[in-house]
């Protein structure tokens, strides 16, 4: 049976998508790591139909030595000729993973065909350019997922500045329409907050999934919970009797998403991964 298998993973403040397509390709959305490394997490895995990194923030890239160690056939990232290293790490063992990620840039093209469309599924990215080069999280890139009817949108780090400024784009505003599981930006901080986007009429999501790591004095403004749940209507996750409005890797682990050629969703909380 054809589906659409995607595993959201818990690596704390950073981002680790993985997902399997209908057609069998593999994407990797960001290599942030915590309890799971992605290079280990894939270590029966050799080759990524395709490696996205959404910005240059070491804590979406930060396994990008041990990942690339992997044949990759396509690679992208927001250019990074205008950021400087300073701006993009702030750790001294971070010179090696940026250059790890510019070699990555230089050596490994976009190759579009490389996560194949197609039988209901569709991947679609969309970069945004009012980037500010002091500010990696402006340049974050936004992915949708779609398969026979669902969707699911994946918001990078990207501010709600950038948000507005791809809402302009007719395009972009048909892509995002109709999305169904929204990973929210920015970990869920208020920064990313974008009412423009709910007010499309045609912008109703079910879910939103916030990646972040416990509270502590430095992150207190990591989650606007309250904010995106009085925005979606809720639906059902596998474990509980009542619809779930907001899930987030911090209070419900990883969290595995697996579609059907039938469309029809299941949501698994405190899930890496499910084989079934």
């Amino acid at each position: 049976m054809l589906k659409l298998e995607v595993a959201i993973l818990d690596v704390s403040h950073g981002d680790f998508v993985y997902a399997v397509t209908p057609t069998g390709e593999n994407l990797v959305l960001d290599v942030g790591t915590g309890d799971i490394v992605p290079s280990i997490f894939l270590k029966t895995i050799n080759e990524i139909s395709e490696l996205q990194i959404s910005h240059p923030h070491t804590g979406h890239f930060d396994d990008i030595i041990g990942i690339s160690k992997k044949t990759i056939k396509s690679f992208r990232c927001p250019s990074l000729v205008k950021f400087d290293d300073k701006v993009i790490g702030w750790r001294k063992n971070d010179k090696t993973k940026i250059a790890a990620l510019r070699e990555l840039e230089a050596r490994i093209k976009a190759d579009n065909d490389a996560v194949k469309a197609g039988r209901g599924f569709s991947h679609t990215v969309y970069f945004a350019d009012n980037i500010d080069y002091k500010d990696p999280n402006s340049a974050s890139a936004v992915t949708v997922l779609a398969y026979k009817g669902v969707k699911l949108l994946f918001g990078g780090d990207l501010p709600a500045s950038g948000w507005e400024n791809l809402l302009k784009k007719p395009d972009f505003v048909s892509a995002v329409s109709g999305t169904n599981v929204f990973k929210v930006p920015l970990h869920g901080r208020q920064e990313g907050c974008c009412q423009a986007l709910f007010d499309l009429k045609e912008f109703k999501p079910l879910l939103c999934i916030i990646s972040d790591k416990s509270l502590d004095k430095d992150h207190k403004s990591t989650v606007a919970t309250d904010w995106y749940s009085k925005r979606v209507s809720g639906c059902r996750i596998v474990g509980y009797d009542s619809p779930r409005k907001v899930l987030s890797t911090r209070s419900d682990g990883s969290i595995f998403i697996k579609i059907n050629d039938k469309g029809t969703c299941w949501i698994y909380p405190n899930t890496r991964w499910r084989s079934d």
